[in-house]
């Protein structure tokens, strides 16, 4: 092991004597999959204690709500047509205050499950809150990406970045004191591109940013999600009957269930009586990052009409039957989609770029000196995370030093809404 990890290793058993980490999922994949138990979540009502009036149904009228905009006005293609718009979610205060932006993950949009509770946490603890889509969620592609062809960080992140200033000016800057920005899996790594960019164009001049479980270099993390499919199937049929079989099993079991959810206790008892193997858990996870994938190719394709998956010059309708395509699109992974998409539009406008130089641009090695010295600038991740290599974990230790939490357990973004990563979260934005 390197002597950095040891390091990062030292510094957790220092945070551990203070008090116990007891997070339960001891298992990475089962931590992927299965998060953090409501009865182990970070309780809301510590924040600030609920009063008469939070009973009220309408106490959150006029201050959480989705919001849209027109950001790029140009043809949408028909079948994308409810994907005009920019959406997104704002929570505000009544009266001035801090605001912090919140970036979602891989293929999720800002009404994922981990943005909403961020969400409600922030609100509660009085920040003005925005929830974002990830640049790779379809909407984002349709309405917000300049190039509609996700995937190269750079060009991702002026996107947010433009759209971020916009819901600024939407929200009216004199009702905010100050900024502040937090990401999750590849929303944290555009957390950092973005602070970099905001120093040269210094439109927010953010107080604190916090990247979770942030990938290091994209092109890795994706193709190590793409393996756990890849290497645990033989072919997409044992892909699909796996599923399917895990599917059927999960819908029995919730028919012979009091519970009236489903939801993570309903999951918790399901694998305590009939507990998932490893090897069902890695293709839920690879089979989960597959379909985002397809979601980002088929909405990209079709606006740019380049015939990856929709057949060059053929207009696909809204009550056009998608599966032919979506098959297509959940064959190709990552990998592919860079080789065979993504590079040759980075290199129709600059014919110098490579493969090599693609994957470094969207690496945090990319910005390591500016990482280095931002002093505003922490991590939270977990020393199992699977999308994460022991070069990776080096390189984080070696740049963000005592900036870097490194809990012992959690998976890939599987502890988020626990109770001990939350309150650090607090004490961090609070400070």
């Amino acid at each position: 092991m390197h002597r950095a990890l040891i390091l990062c290793l030292f510094l957790l058993a220092g945070f551990q004597s203070a008090h116990a980490y007891d997070y339960p999922f001891k298992d990475p994949y089962a931590a992927t999959v299965l998060g953090t138990l409501p009865k182990d979540q970070f309780p809301l009502g510590s924040i600030r204690p609920v009063g008469i009036a939070d009973l009220n149904p309408f106490k959150d009228f006029g201050r959480i709500r989705n919001r849209e905009f027109l950001l790029h006005d140009r043809p949408v293609p028909p079948v994308l047509w409810y994907n005009d718009t920019l959406q997104y979610s704002v929570a505000l205060q009544r009266s001035g205050a801090p605001l912090l932006f919140i970036i979602a993950g891989t293929g999720s949009s800002y009404e994922a499950a981990n943005c909403l509770f961020l969400q409600q946490v922030f609100f509660r603890a009085g920040f003005h809150v925005v929830s974002m889509s990830s640049p790779t969620y379809p909407n984002f592609v349709v309405s917000a990406s300049s190039t509609q062809v996700p995937g190269y960080i750079p060009q991702d992140v002026a996107d947010l970045y433009q759209s971020m200033d916009a819901i600024v000016n939407q929200i009216g800057r004199e009702r905010i004191s100050s900024y502040s920005l937090t990401g999750y899996s590849l929303g944290g790594t555009q957390a950092a591109f973005l602070t970099e960019l905001d120093t040269r164009e210094k439109r927010f001049d953010f107080r604190k940013v916090l990247l979770l479980n942030p990938a290091v270099n994209l092109m890795t993390s994706a193709t190590r999600l793409d393996h756990l499919l890849s290497d645990n199937v033989t072919d997409r049929a044992e892909a699909a009957r796996t599923v399917a079989g895990l599917v059927r099993e999960l819908s029995a079991a919730y028919r012979d269930s009091d519970v009236v959810n489903f939801n993570d206790d309903f999951l918790f008892a399901l694998h305590g009586s009939r507990p998932f193997s490893e090897k069902e858990l890695k293709i839920l996870i690879g089979v989960a990052f597959r379909l985002s994938l397809a979601s980002m190719v088929f909405a990209s394709d079709t606006c740019t009409g380049a015939g990856y998956i929709v057949p060059r010059g053929h207009r696909v309708e809204k009550d056009e039957p998608l599966s032919p395509y979506l098959d297509s699109a959940v064959g190709v992974s990552f990998e592919e989609y860079v080789k065979e998409y993504l590079l040759p539009f980075l290199q129709f406008k600059d014919p110098s770029i490579t493969l090599e130089k693609a994957a470094a641009a969207s690496s945090l090695e990319a910005i390591a000196p500016f990482l280095r010295n931002a002093a505003n600038v922490a991590v939270m991740t977990n020393a199992d995370d699977p999308i994460l290599t022991e070069e990776n974990f080096t390189f984080l230790a070696r740049t963000f030093g005592p900036r870097l939490t490194l809990y012992p357990a959690g998976g890939h973004c599987g502890n988020l809404r626990y109770k001990d990563n939350v309150a650090a979260m607090l004490d961090f934005f609070r400070k």
